[in-house]
């Protein structure tokens, strides 16, 4: 059972996520929501002792290897850094064991912190009380901290603590490491080696362990093992009643594709920087790297400072665990690396990058953190050269971004097979690699959004116009000519409601190319203009002057699926005219993907139900192309037949609410949105959590209820709280500035952290000022009709 208002102290109130019941049923859920990080890596928080069921992961971001040529690439799971083997008069300590109570995991959001504990009885009437603390080191990215405490409460016991470093661990059954050396230093010092078999990264892996009886340092002997990718030490002594034994253990993780060893360095280099840190961390111990770690942690919430007030403290909780997750799954430190599907925390879709990243979670860092949405986007323009060759090798010109991807110049690394079909038993293929093909122009208009909210002209000049002129030329070659209507269409694709496939004039398919397609004629012919040695550049590498002319004549020709007598924009060529069936008890679902257990996909494809938003999306991305009544029509006909089973959906749908008046159903997406994680179902997150949902949780928030958007380069803000709401605060950048905005029930306040002069649009009217704004509520939003 999971608790989201544990009172442990009154400054960690809405700060706290608890587990107060434990079953080996439902470890996921606690391994994954729990999981820690700092962006360089993540530690998804099994526990101490072992249980059937578990999975003990750890990730390096950005270190990822294939298994063989039948399966893609994916982040390898790394030695097992966190298993102790506890015995308690020679018999092994579980919890299936014996009996407890008072047991209490948590994770402390604030600090970044799990701790666990809990009062143990063995079958002999001996009573131990023991706490563990595990952190993943923000002050300094390859270290792990770890603490178990044990008092020994009633009788006299002889306890046995094994420990070390396990690399027997593998990604559900597929190895990704050949056999390691292992050595162990001065009886105190593990060293395990890895490599992975394929992409040849050198992981290099240390340990130290530390004793304390009753507060004062103990020297204990280990006795030393060293096994087949394992290597390990035992610790063993005899508690009295009342004493407490504190064991700390401190550990290291690099690896060659660091960025500080990005060079010529060579192993022994790694290996010996990594032990000299390994001693000083060792030195230090375990609450001073604990110390230094909330520091830096303290400094993540000044930075984004977001405050609510709402009569549910599980929506400030919620917020804050999804603004933690961001700051642990995101590699802050390295513009080589993207963010999973799942962050950190899991094997779920293999480490992957989406278009979850440009839509769902770039923003929180456009407005937030623009220093790390830069680094997000040099990704995508280091990945342009696995773009191309995906281009290349199906035909097309330019950049054609994977849908799935990895290390950048992995180029498509979205498996083929997937799920059992359950009519024909047969796996299902997955064409998501193949067609689904949008995400190349999520990325151009990812770049424009930064560009436009940040005016960061370097970014541009290094990296954004190529991106955005490299991806129309993919489009431009990717459309096809309708002899009979005349016009070019884009056919046999999938749209974001991935349970259409195979679908010809996706509308946001079509919609996002020709906005593509569009900023690069702008783009090149500004360019030309007005930097004519930064255009002949560009023109060299990509040949503008011969794409420009095919951009201009095929721009509009491009079929841009319109609104019918009824104002509903089709979702492509077909949808209107599938089957629709009774939804309900699938609306109602419990667990996401319910309606496989009647359906197989190819007769979803022939109902009128969707996965998740689709054309939704194009009233939140272009919503200034599209009049409020056509929005309407198409939010009341697709709301009903969406189903949500995608986790990025509820965020789009609970923003198109509160833009409509909506304010109650807003409320409820987003409440929905924040449990998909956080919520009673206890394996909604066994994977690892959802990180575009969490960006999400963010965008209901900002996007949402406080109604900034940027349309057109302009910031607008048009604010409407639901009712459980009556403060919202928080921090957002923009051309440079940083503004906190504050709303209320009596008005808007806004502060600027420079001198220069801000212009933004309130309620859709013009605003400008210098250092504070206040304006009464009676200017604020009004809702779209």
């Amino acid at each position: 059972m999971l608790n989201y208002s544990k009172r442990v102290s009154d400054d960690l109130m809405q700060w706290v996520v608890a587990e107060e019941q434990f079953s080996t049923l439902t470890l996921g859920k606690c391994e994954a929501i729990m999981s820690l990080g700092n962006g360089y890596m993540g530690l998804r928080s099994a526990t101490e002792e072992p249980y059937i069921g578990e999975k003990r992961n750890l990730f390096v971001n950005g270190t990822f290897n294939k298994f063989d040529e039948e399966e893609v690439t994916e982040l390898p799971n790394a030695a097992d850094l966190t298993r102790l083997d506890l015995r308690i008069d020679g018999e092994r300590f579980s919890l299936e064991k014996g009996s407890f109570t008072g047991y209490s995991r948590m994770l402390n959001i604030r600090d970044a912190e799990l701790t666990r504990s809990f009062d143990w009885e063995s079958k002999d009437g001996k009573k131990l009380r023991f706490t563990f603390r595990r952190f993943v080191s923000l002050h300094h990215k390859h270290a792990i901290g770890m603490r178990m405490e044990v008092t020994l409460l009633q009788g006299d016991v002889r306890l046995s603590v094994g420990s070390g470093i396990d690399g027997q661990m593998n990604n559900s059954g597929s190895q990704h490491f050949h056999e390691g050396e292992k050595r162990i230093y001065d009886k105190t010092y593990l060293e395990l080696l890895q490599q992975t078999t394929e992409s040849k990264v050198t992981f290099v892996l240390h340990a130290a362990h530390s004793h304390k009886l009753n507060g004062a340092e103990l020297n204990l002997a280990p006795r030393m093992e060293i096994e087949r990718r394992q290597v390990a030490v035992k610790y063993e002594l005899d508690l009295c009643e009342g004493d407490t034994y504190t064991f700390d253990k401190l550990a290291t993780v690099y690896t060659s594709r660091d960025l500080e060893f990005s060079g010529e360095s060579d192993l022994s280099t790694i290996r010996s920087h990594a032990l000299e840190q390994l001693k000083a961390l060792h030195d230090q111990g375990f609450d001073e790297m604990l110390s230094e770690h909330q520091k830096a942690w303290a400094e993540v919430w000044r930075d984004y400072d977001i405050t609510l007030k709402s009569k549910n403290e599980f929506d400030l909780l919620a917020v804050r665990f999804a603004v933690y997750h961001l700051v642990v799954m995101t590699p802050a430190h390295d513009r080589r690396m993207g963010i999973g599907a799942k962050g950190l925390s899991g094997e779920g879709y293999k480490g992957h990058s989406f278009w979850d990243t440009e839509i769902f979670i770039l923003p929180f860092y456009i407005y937030s953190n623009p220093r790390i949405a830069r680094s997000l986007l040099e990704y995508r323009y280091l990945g342009l050269e696995g773009a191309r060759r995906k281009a290349k090798e199906n035909g097309f010109e330019g950049a054609m971004y994977p849908w799935e991807a990895a290390w950048p110049s992995d180029g498509e690394v979205t498996p083929v097979w997937g799920a059992v079909d359950i009519v024909t038993g047969e796996q299902t293929k997955i064409w998501s690699g193949f067609i689904e093909q949008h995400i190349s122009s999520d990325i151009a208009y990812a770049v424009w959004h930064y560009f436009k909210a940040t005016g960061d002209q370097e970014y541009m000049d290094r990296y954004g116009y190529e991106i955005i002129l490299d991806t129309a030329k993919f489009w431009a070659s990717r459309l096809e000519w309708d002899e009979e209507h005349g016009r070019y269409h884009i056919n046999e694709v999938i749209g974001p409601d991935e349970y259409k496939e195979h679908v010809d004039n996706n509308a946001f398919t079509n919609y996002m190319a020709h906005f593509n397609i569009s900023l690069a004629i702008q783009y090149c012919d500004e360019l030309k203009e007005k930097r004519p040695e930064l255009f002949a550049e560009l023109n060299s590498k990509l040949g503008l002057e011969a794409a420009r002319p095919v951009w201009e004549e095929k721009l509009g020709l491009i079929y841009l699926p319109q609104p019918n007598e009824q104002n509903i924009i089709p979702q492509d060529d077909t949808y209107l005219q599938k089957q629709i069936i009774d939804l309900t008890p699938y609306k109602n679902q419990s667990k996401v993907g319910s309606l496989f257990d009647d359906y197989n996909l190819d007769q979803v494809n022939n109902l009128q139900v969707s996965k998740q938003a689709d054309i939704m999306m194009l009233f939140l991305l272009l919503e200034d192309r599209f009049q409020p009544e056509v929005k309407r029509a198409n939010y009341n006909y697709y709301e009903e037949k969406t189903l949500h089973d995608s986790s990025l959906s509820l965020s789009t749908h609970s923003i198109l609410a509160n833009d409509f008046g909506d304010e109650a159903l807003a409320y409820d997406l987003f409440r929905r949105a924040a449990e998909i994680d956080l919520g009673p179902n206890m394996h909604s997150s066994d994977a690892g959590i959802h990180s575009a949902s969490l960006g999400g949780i963010w965008e209901c928030l900002v996007m949402g209820f406080a109604g900034v958007r940027m349309l057109g380069g302009e910031l607008h803000l048009n604010p409407r709280l639901p009712q459980a709401w009556e403060e919202l605060s928080f921090p957002l950048y923009w051309q440079g500035s940083r503004l906190q905005i504050r709303i209320d029930r009596s008005g808007i306040r806004i502060k600027s952290s420079s001198a220069d002069v801000i212009r933004l649009k309130v309620a859709g009217k013009p605003v400008s000022f210098e250092g504070e704004l206040e304006l009464p509520q009676t200017s604020g939003a009004q809702p779209i009709s």
